[in-house]
């Protein structure tokens, strides 16, 4: 695609490429003569029947101009030809901007910025470090599944998507790729466990950071302490002791929230451990109290705590604020909801399943709720609703570590009762609404907000941060050593 005026200043296609064959090569050099660039687009498909047109044969026909062309752009453009790199070699792709960081991301799967709290924050990530801080992303998803839409959103964002059948295992890819990286995010606790190996082993300079997401052992803890399960206290006891494995092979460890950095600082004074918490766009409100009506709650039911939560709230909660809210109904919106969701739905209970866009929900309802009875790290739905000016009502394990205020920026309440009552509070009250939703949003955009996290990672990239551990890393190794003359001598025969 180009401009008619552009084409013909520049002559259209040279006829000394007739009848066929690197006219379009020769106008794009042109089109960089004049001061313009090119852009390839990569999403785009083209269907091409090869051979059809000029056959295959490079001897005879119009397929013969091939050969015959080449020379002839070759020779054309000799001078600018030597600035360019020789065919195959894809080095140049690789390097930084100076200043710059190339960083590889290993996940679980692709970010799916519509399904789940956790992708939501990972894309943001990407988009953060590629787009708004110039450094150079490959991702890696653990499956190595190319899924559409959710890969063609990274690629148009300039980050590298490595997967199938371009890369049949991940070691493959660090065999041959990993002296490239200046850093690897290894995401998760399963999957960081199970590449940190081959990273530090095939990666040996670049800066291992692994990001728990949020903390598992905790999550299963709280589990276990709401089930009294022996089994699910003995996977959260395992579940730990891995977490803490993980952060002491790592040179960075990331959390979402300022409650797990200290916990984690405590146990482990000598590691970095950093804060990398939820990164949500803010529209705000646009719809006044008045106008509002419902309720809802969000999140994906592939995440255990969220079935029980919503099943809690509809067997405890919704039967002391259905009788005096008639009118209301109900929203669950979330990614596969069981059987046992799906069987809640009545008139004024409505399950959506997954919403695309969640925006109508958000401008319509008054609030949201977050009934969580266990879980750990920063809750993207309490995020979410807050970015919107939607106000949450939420249990006190929900609102952990995020840094909340009861009647300021949110309701606390953990009991049916008290949860049903602010509820009902905050539901009937346009004053309450229209205090929490102004400081639902002013929070979010202190803590949580795209420019909030730039900083963040700004500082996190940088060769002062970099370099700053790089030293205090061999300082300790040093202290291990001990001091020369305590060093056993080698003996020499």
């Amino acid at each position: 695609m180009i401009r008619k005026s552009l084409f013909q200043k520049l002559g259209g296609f040279d006829t000394k490429y007739e009848p066929a064959y690197y006219e379009d090569t020769d106008l794009s050099f042109k089109v960089r003569k004049a001061g313009y660039k090119v852009f390839y687009q990569p999403l785009s498909e083209i269907i091409h029947y090869e051979g059809v047109t000029g056959g295959t044969d490079l001897s005879t026909g119009t397929k013969k101009h091939q050969d015959i062309n080449r020379s002839t752009f070759a020779e054309t453009w000799a001078v600018e030809l030597m600035t360019k790199p020789a065919i195959g070699d894809l080095a140049f792709l690789r390097q930084p901007l100076p200043g710059r960081k190339n960083i590889l991301v290993i996940d679980h799967h692709l970010p799916m910025p519509d399904r789940d709290s956790g992708s939501l924050r990972m894309f943001q990530i990407l988009k953060l470090l590629r787009q708004q801080l110039g450094h150079r992303v490959t991702f890696i998803p653990d499956n190595l599944a190319d899924i559409p839409p959710y890969t063609g959103e990274l690629k148009k964002r300039g980050i590298e998507v490595v997967y199938h059948p371009y890369v049949k295992k991940v070691r493959d890819y660090l065999i041959s790729h990993g002296s490239d990286f200046d850093a690897v995010v290894l995401s998760r606790c399963d999957f960081a466990r199970k590449h940190i190996a081959d990273v530090r082993l095939y990666a040996p300079e670049s800066r291992i950071i692994f990001d728990t997401v949020d903390l598992h052992f905790l999550r299963e803890d709280s589990e276990a302490r709401l089930t009294r399960d022996p089994e699910v206290r003995r996977k959260a006891q395992e579940k730990q002791q891995l977490e803490y494995q993980l952060i002491d092979q790592a040179d960075e460890t990331w959390v979402v929230s300022r409650a797990e950095q200290q916990l984690l600082q405590e146990e482990r004074p000598d590691k970095s451990i950093q804060v990398v918490s939820n990164i949500v766009d803010i529209p705000g409100s646009s719809t006044p109290f008045a106008l509002r009506r419902d309720w809802l709650f969000i999140g994906s039911f592939q995440h255990t705590p969220n079935i029980d939560a919503v099943l809690f709230f509809v067997e405890n909660i919704y039967p002391l604020v259905s009788e005096r809210l008639r009118d209301a109904k109900f929203y669950i919106i979330g990614d596969k909801p069981p059987p046992e969701v799906v069987a809640l739905e009545n008139e004024r209970i409505v399950v959506t399943g997954l919403q695309t866009d969640v925006r109508p929900f958000f401008e319509s309802v008054k609030l949201s709720v977050a009934p969580l009875r266990f879980g750990a790290g920063v809750k993207g739905k309490i995020n979410q609703s807050m970015a919107f000016g939607v106000p949450v009502v939420a249990t006190s394990l929900a609102v952990e570590g995020m840094e909340l205020t009861d009647h300021e920026n949110v309701l606390v309440a953990d009991e049916a009762q008290d949860f049903a009552r602010a509820l009902i509070q905050l539901y009937e009250s346009e004053e309450l609404w229209n205090r929490l939703s102004k400081n639902a949003i002013e929070k979010t955009k202190a803590m949580y907000s795209v420019s909030a996290a730039r900083k963040r990672l700004r500082h996190l990239f940088s060769d002062k941060h970099f370099d700053r551990f790089r030293t205090s890393e061999l300082k300790m190794l040093t202290s291990k050593l001990g001091p020369r003359s305590n060093r056993p001598r080698q003996r020499v025969s």
